[in-house]
């Protein structure tokens, strides 16, 4: 019996590492990282909402990539596509102008967010409005198949960003325009999974923090809907450098760059 007993221990014991590497979430590093290491120049396209236009995070990417390469030689060009105020369907109809014009590498989307809102500000002639989640999942479907189609070597990377709260610093009703948000940030997990798309998944760790510190969730997230610098740099960019280098799930070495 014992000897039974330790053989289905060991025999469970093999299964779970073996789901572990098998498991759909992203345990690699990205093409984007293991090119710079390798002295490869990289061109990033960040592309999305008023979170990538003003985050920090995409300063504090470029300014990362650019200490890869142990040479010192291979740069990361990283271009701000953001769009303030827009959500998908504008993105969608500016993938040309605003990614594929510049021959990238790598192309991280988001749009969730904006996707999201139900507030007055898209009128029923804005392209934006009146997104569903299931027009949010087709429109970021035909951002993936597009690029692909037009840069079949690019690598697609998708970010889920952060929730909201109704902050008398901004609009005031930043979640109450937006009462759908965890679904379509559901959506962009599910989008990335079908087409095996490193996922970057911000919003559960946003969550964590304000369940953890509300008062610092809400420090962070001063205006209610964007991450302060130094929210974005503390929150928001050490999840994309973890994700990027392989380490997001099962973490990495003390000494991982």
């Amino acid at each position: 019996m014992r000897a039974h007993s330790e053989n289905a221990g060991f025999v469970f014991a093999l299964i779970v590492i073996i789901a572990a590497f098998m498991s759909p979430v992203h345990a690699r590093a990205s093409k984007l990282v293991d090119n710079l290491k390798a002295g490869k120049d990289q061109t990033v396209v960040c592309f999305g909402t008023s979170l990538t236009a003003t985050g920090q995070w995409v300063a504090d990417l470029g300014k990362w990539l650019n200490t890869l390469d142990p040479a010192g030689k291979a740069r990361a060009t990283v271009h701000k596509s953001g769009l303030s105020g827009q959500a998908s369907q504008t993105g969608l109809n500016n993938l040309q102008s605003k990614v594929i014009k510049f021959n990238p590498n790598t192309v991280i989307i988001e749009f969730a967010i904006n996707d999201a809102y139900e507030g007055p500000n898209y009128s029923p002639k804005h392209p934006d409005y009146g997104i569903t989640v299931e027009k949010s999942k087709a429109n970021l479907a035909a951002m993936i198949e597009r690029i692909q189609n037009a840069l079949p070597g690019a690598e697609i990377i998708i970010q889920t960003m952060n929730p909201v709260w109704n902050s008398p610093n901004g609009s005031g009703v930043s979640a109450t325009s937006r009462p759908g948000l965890a679904a379509y940030y559901e959506g962009y997990v599910q989008v990335a999974k079908k087409y095996n798309l490193l996922l970057v998944d911000h919003y559960k760790n946003w969550i964590k923090l304000r369940e953890a510190d509300p008062e610092l969730y809400k420090k962070y997230l001063r205006d209610g809907t964007h991450p302060t610098p130094e929210g974005s740099s503390a929150i928001t960019f050490p999840e994309i450098k973890k994700a990027l280098t392989g380490c997001a799930s099962f973490g990495c070495p003390n000494d991982e760059p």
